[in-house]
């Protein structure tokens, strides 16, 4: 079995941030979403400054599509090349899968983006839910998963998944902040992304596993 505790952890979190992604979308088709969304607006015309603007430019752009397709496609071939399959194909799938998924959402619940508050030009795809935050933290989180393990010796290692963690929450938030997302949009993409890190590192890490005891021990001979 996986390690109990942090297999149990996984699914537990991933349950959660399922049932926070299916309420939210309960909230959307029922028009309880309004507040919410002022909200995130308020919040975000409160503290705009050009150098938050900036900022959130930078970030903004690690979610997009001309970052993330050369990145995930540069990753997933140098790890098919060394032979790390499994690894190549979960990058692939939460990748690809999220891309997949958050195509499908937005065709079928088809929200308009917000129109009156936009910093960059507006994406022409609709806006249920946000795409960056949906498909971005899912890969970057995984790649920072297989950083830290295979620099687990290395001190700094520790540090790679929470570092990467506030990147991705980031990234998230300036899609608000720069007008182009509503706030429920946004919740509901991170939710689901991180919904789709946690089961697929958990079958990922249950492969790990089931290598290791196909592993036979070697018995000492005196």
């Amino acid at each position: 079995m996986i390690q109990s505790k942090r297999g149990a952890g996984l699914i537990a979190i991933a349950v959660v941030f399922a049932a926070i992604s299916a309420a939210m979308i309960g909230l959307f088709l029922t028009g309880r979403v309004r507040g919410m969304d002022d909200s995130g607006f308020a919040a975000a015309a409160f503290v705009r400054t050009e150098e938050w603007t900036s900022f959130f430019h930078v970030f903004t752009y690690l979610g997009s599509a001309v970052v993330l397709a050369p990145l995930g496609v540069t990753f997933i071939v140098f790890l098919f090349v060394k032979r790390w399959k499994a690894e190549a194909i979960v990058l692939l799938l939460v990748l690809g899968g999220g891309e997949l998924l958050n195509e499908i959402m937005k065709a079928i619940f088809a929200r308009p983006r917000p129109t009156d508050f936009h910093l960059i030009p507006l994406p022409e795809s609709f806006s249920f839910p946000s795409g960056h935050a949906m498909i971005a933290p899912a890969f970057y989180c995984m790649l920072a998963f297989f950083i830290s393990r295979w620099q687990e010796k290395k001190g700094w290692a520790v540090f790679v998944q929470p570092l990467m963690l506030a990147l991705v929450v980031l990234l998230s938030v300036s899609r608000v902040y720069l007008g182009v997302h509503f706030l429920s949009d946004v919740v509901t993409g991170f939710c689901l992304a991180m919904c789709g890190y946690c089961f697929v590192r958990y079958g990922y890490e249950r492969h790990l596993e089931r290598k290791r005891d196909t592993v036979q021990p070697v018995v000492p001979t005196r």
